[in-house]
C-alpha cells in the first residue's frame, strides 16, 4: 500500500492523537475561564431578570400614581376649584376636593400625601387641611416647582426641606410627582404634588445578597433608590464607572468594569417612562468561587480520556481504515477516473464517483420515472371513462411502452366480498384495494396487462392475451383469476370476487368492457363468496319476469309465529336459495327479495310489534341493494327483523298476555272472523271500553277499529293469494256488511280491487 494511497489512514492516526491531546490542553487551560463564563452568563441572565423586575415594580407604582393624579387634575371640577377662594361658604367644594385627594392615597401606591395648590387664590390643600399661602410661600413654590419647564416631573426632596412638611412621613426623603395646572393653559395658576416615601422603593427592591448592590438613579443620576438607604439623594453623576453608562444609547445591557482594583458585573436598564436608570453591581470574584473545583474535575477527566484515546487510536485506526480502502478499490475499478483529476484523500475519490452515479440516476429518473406512474394511472382512468380518442389511445400505448401485440383484451374487476371475519374495518377498504392492486401488478407480467388502478371501490385491470381459441382464452383468464384470489387470501385473508368482461379486440372499447365487469359483480348475490363471474355466462334477458316462492314464505312466517329459530334459519335459507336458483338477472332477484321484506314488515305490523330502530326505517330498502352475497342478505334479515321479532313474540307468549294490548291483539287474531267489538272485549276482560281504547292506542299507535280492519285486510290478501274463495265469501267471513263495503275498504288501502289483486299475484 503506497503512501499516496494511504492519506486517509495517516489522517486517522493523526486525528485520533490530536483528538486525545487537544482536549486535555484546551480543557486544562480554559476550564476555569469557561466555568467562570458559564456562571457569569447564568448570573447575568438572572440579574437582567432581577433588575427588570425591580424596574417593572417601581414603574408600576409610578405610572399608577401618575395616571390617577392626571385623571384627577384633568377634570373640570378641579379646574373650577382652583379658581375659587374656598371661603367658609364653599366648604362643600373644599370637602369634595379633600375626599378626592384622600381617595388617591392607597396602600398599593404608597402615596402618603397629595397637595393641591392654587397660586391664583393663594391656598393649598393636603392631609393637614386647608391653609392660606403667604407671599413668601407662594414665591418659594413658584421657584421650586413652577420654574421647572417640565409640566410634570418626578422630584426627589428631603422631607424637612419641602415647602409642605408632613409630620406623618415615615421617611426622610420623598419622591414627589409635580404636575402644573391647568394642563390646557400655558398660564399655570396651580399645581398638584403626590408624595411617595423613598423607603417604599427599598421595600419594592426587596432583600438582596450582601455581594450585590441595586441602585435607582433619576435623570440627573441622583440616587432615588439604593440597597443602602443612607445613599439616598447622593449625586452619582461624577462616578467614573457610570461614564460608560452615560455614553451608551442602549436601553439595557451589561458590562464589566474595574472599581478600585475589583472587577464588577454591572447590569443596567434605562426607563423610557421617566429616564430613570436601574443599576445592579456584583463582584466577578464572588461569581467564580465554584470554578476552581470544576476546573480540577475537568482536568482529571481529560487525563483519563487521553490515556484511553491513545490506546484506542493505535488499535482501531487500521481496523477503521480497511473497509475504506476496499471501498476505494471497488469505486476505482467501477469506472474510469477523469484524466488530470486530483484527490486529496480516498473519500474525495469515492465522493466524486458516487456523485457521478447519482447525477446519472437522477437524470434518468427525472426523465423516465418522474411522473410516468401517475400519468399511466391517469390515462387508465380516462380510458375506462371513455374520455380518450382513438388516436390518443394508440399514441399513449406507444409512449408508455405498453404491449401492442394481442389477440384479445378483457377487463378484470375485483371487489372485496366481506370484511366481517377479517381483522380490518370498513374504513380500511380503500387501503386494502390498493394493496390488492399492488399484488396484481406484481403477479401479472407487464406484457400481459395495462396499469392496474383502483376506481370507484373496485380494482380494475385490463388483461391482454394472445390465445386464439375460446377454450385457451377462458382457461387462461380463469387461472389468473384463481391465482389472484389465492394470493389475496394468503396475504390479507380476504375473500374477493372477480368480474370478467366479454373479450374484445379494440382498446377503445375498454369502457364498455369495464361496465360489463362491474355488471358481472352484481350477480354475486346468486353465488357464494370468492366468485369468478364471466359476463358472457349471465342471464341478461330484458323481459320483466320474477319468481317468488309464496309457500316457502308462509312456512317461514309460521316458524316466526311459533318462535322456532332453527326452523326459521332452515326455511329462510331455502327461500333465498330458491329465488336465486332461477336463471334471472340481479335486478329481478332484488325485486323478489324486496317483496319478501315488504311482506315481512306486514307480518310485523299484523302481530302488533315494532322491532325497527328509527335510524333503519328510512334506509332499509337502500340497505338491501347494498348487500353483495346470499350470506349477507340472510344475516341481514335475521339480525335486523326476524330474530328481534321472534324475541318479542316469545316474550309476549311467556308473559301470558300480561299486557292489555297484547290480550286484545290475541283475541283479534283468534276471533277476527266473528262479530267482535271493543265493548265485548272490555266486558270479557272486566275493563271500561274507553280505558281499553286509550291504552290500546297508546301502546300500538292505532285505534282498535284500525287494527281490526288491518288484520282482516291482511287475512283477506292471504286468502286471495292462496285460496279460491270468492270475494263475497271472503267479505262474509270477515264480517263486512256487504261485498261492496269490503271492495271499497280493500281498494282504499291497496289501490286496486280484490279481484285485480288476485289476478296480479297469480300472474307473478
Amino acid at each position: 500500500m503506497s503512501s499516496t494511497s494511504k492519506n486517509y489512514y495517516y489522517k486517522i492516526i493523526t486525528f485520533t492523537l490530536l483528538l486525545a491531546t487537544i482536549p486535555v490542553i484546551i480543557v486544562g487551560l480554559f476550564s476555569y475561564l469557561r466555568s467562570s463564563e458559564v456562571i457569569q452568563e447564568n448570573v447575568a441572565q438572572e440579574k437582567q431578570q432581577s433588575i427588570f423586575q425591580v424596574q417593572t415594580n417601581i414603574e408600576q407604582v409610578l405610572k399608577t400614581v401618575d395616571h390617577s393624579l392626571t385623571y384627577f387634575v384633568s377634570t373640570n371640577h378641579l379646574n373650577q376649584i382652583l379658581r375659587e377662594p374656598l371661603t367658609p361658604y364653599q366648604f362643600q367644594l373644599y370637602n369634595q376636593a379633600k375626599q378626592e385627594l384622600s381617595s388617591l392615597q392607597t396602600k398599593e401606591t404608597g402615596v402618603e400625601d397629595i397637595i393641591l395648590v392654587s397660586l391664583q387664590e393663594k391656598w393649598a390643600i393636603n392631609n393637614q387641611g386647608l391653609q392660606r399661602l403667604t407671599l413668601e410661600e407662594s414665591e418659594k413654590i413658584h421657584q421650586t416647582y413652577i420654574a421647572n419647564p417640565q409640566g410634570a416631573a418626578w422630584v426627589l426632596e428631603e422631607n424637612n426641606q419641602n415647602v409642605f412638611t408632613n409630620s406623618r412621613s415615615s421617611c426622610s426623603y420623598n419622591i414627589n410627582l409635580v404636575k402644573h395646572l391647568p394642563f390646557t393653559s400655558s398660564n399655570k395658576t396651580g399645581l398638584a404634588v403626590a408624595r411617595i416615601p423613598a423607603c417604599t422603593f427599598n421595600e419594592i427592591m426587596g432583600q438582596k445578597p450582601e455581594t450585590e448592590t441595586t441602585i435607582v438613579l433619576d435623570d440627573k443620576y441622583q440616587v432615588v433608590g439604593h440597597s443602602s438607604f443612607n445613599k439616598i439623594s447622593d449625586d452619582f453623576s461624577e462616578l467614573g464607572y457610570l461614564n460608560e453608562l452615560k455614553a451608551t444609547e442602549e436601553k439595557s445591557g451589561q458590562f464589566n468594569i474595574d472599581i478600585n482594583g475589583t472587577v464588577y458585573k454591572i447590569t443596567y436598564r434605562k426607563s423610557d417612562y421617566n429616564n430613570w436608570t436601574y443599576v445592579s453591581l456584583i463582584s466577578i470574584s464572588d461569581l467564580n468561587q465554584q470554578s476552581s473545583s470544576i476546573g480540577w474535575f475537568t482536568l482529571i477527566a481529560c487525563c483519563i480520556l487521553l490515556s484511553l484515546s491513545l490506546i484506542v487510536s493505535l488499535i482501531g485506526s487500521r481496523r477503521i481504515y480497511k473497509p475504506v480502502h476496499r471501498l476505494q478499490e471497488i469505486v476505482s475499478s467501477s469506472g474510469k477516473v477523469p484524466t488530470g483529476a486530483k484527490h486529496k484523500n480516498e473519500f474525495e475519490l469515492i465522493e466524486q464517483r458516487i456523485h457521478d452515479m447519482l447525477d446519472q440516476n437522477d437524470q434518468l429518473e427525472s426523465k423516465l420515472q418522474g411522473q410516468v406512474t401517475q400519468l399511466k394511472q391517469f390515462f387508465m382512468v380516462k380510458l375506462l371513462q371513455a374520455k380518450v380518442s382513438e388516436h390518443e389511445v394508440h399514441s399513449k400505448m406507444i409512449s408508455y411502452g405498453y404491449n401492442n401485440d394481442w389477440n384479445r383484451l378483457c377487463v378484470f374487476t375485483v371487489q372485496i366480498d366481506s370484511l366481517d371475519e377479517s381483522m380490518f374495518n370498513v374504513k380500511e377498504e380503500d387501503l386494502l384495494l390498493f394493496a390488492i392492486n399492488t399484488m396484481i401488478e406484481d403477479m401479472i407480467p407487464n406484457q400481459n396487462r395495462l396499469t392496474p388502478i383502483v376506481m370507484n371501490q373496485t380494482q380494475v385491470t385490463v388483461m391482454m392475451t394472445n390465445h386464439k381459441t375460446d377454450e385457451e382464452y377462458t382457461h387462461y383468464v380463469n387461472e389468473v383469476a384463481q391465482e389472484i384470489q389465492v394470493k389475496v387470501k394468503e396475504e390479507l385473508n380476504l375473500p374477493i370476487s372477480i368480474g370478467i368482461s366479454l373479450p374484445y379486440e379494440s382498446i377503445i372499447k375498454t369502457n364498455i368492457a369495464y361496465k360489463e365487469g362491474i355488471e358481472a359483480l352484481k350477480y354475486r348475490i346468486k353465488f357464494e363468496n370468492e366468485a369468478i363471474i364471466f359476463f358472457e355466462n349471465l342471464e341478461r334477458g330484458t323481459a320483466f319476469h320474477t319468481y317468488y316462492p309464496k309457500q316457502l314464505e308462509n312456512v317461514v312466517f309460521d316458524a316466526i309465529k311459533i318462535c322456532d329459530k332453527e326452523k326459521v334459519d332452515e326455511e329462510l335459507n331455502q327461500l333465498l336459495r330458491v329465488i336465486l336458483e332461477k336463471n334471472l338477472n340481479h335486478t329481478q332477484y332484488h325485486i323478489s327479495i324486496v317483496r319478501f321484506l315488504n311482506n315481512l314488515l306486514e307480518l310485523m305490523q299484523t302481530l302488533g310489534i315494532d322491532v325497527l330502530k328509527k335510524e333503519y326505517k328510512v334506509s332499509m330498502f337502500d340497505q338491501i341493494y347494498e348487500l353483495k352475497t346470499l350470506q349477507e342478505i340472510e344475516n341481514w334479515f335475521k339480525d335486523m327483523i326476524i330474530y328481534p321479532l321472534i324475541d318479542n313474540v316469545e316474550e309476549r307468549t311467556n308473559s301470558q298476555y300480561k299486557n292489555l294490548s297484547d290480550k286484545i291483539i290475541h283475541i283479534v287474531q283468534q276471533e277476527f272472523d266473528s262479530d267482535i267489538t271493543l265493548e265485548s272485549i272490555a266486558t270479557r276482560l272486566h275493563y271500561n271500553p274507553n280505558y281499553l281504547s286509550s291504552i290500546f292506542r297508546k301502546e300500538t299507535n292505532m285505534s282498535f277499529s284500525e287494527y281490526l280492519s288491518l288484520y282482516r285486510l291482511t287475512t283477506a290478501k292471504q286468502w286471495l293469494e292462496e285460496t279460491n274463495m270468492s270475494v263475497r265469501e271472503i267479505s262474509e267471513k270477515l264480517k263486512y256488511t256487504n261485498s261492496q263495503n269490503f271492495i271499497r275498504s280493500f281498494k282504499k288501502v291497496e289501490g286496486t280491487t280484490p279481484g285485480k289483486y288476485r289476478d296480479l299475484k297469480r300472474a307473478q
